[in-house]
């Protein structure tokens, strides 16, 4: 993965799965990612920067 990839907190992904085990339960498995920066076709990026992020840090 590059290292210019950055990862957004607002565009969170979460994903379930569903199976049965060896005893005829059913097991669930939870992954919960961020998605990538989509950088200007976000409407809180501006001049390079995540707005949404600044609005964070100044609190």
């Amino acid at each position: 993965m590059s290292k210019e990839t950055r990862f957004c907190p607002f565009m969170r992904k979460l994903t379930r799965e569903h199976w049965r085990t060896a005893q005829d339960r059913v097991a669930e498995s939870y992954k919960d990612r961020f998605g990538k920066c989509i950088g200007e076709k976000c409407m809180a990026y501006e001049n390079g920067r995540c707005k949404r992020l600044e609005r964070e840090g100044a609190r």
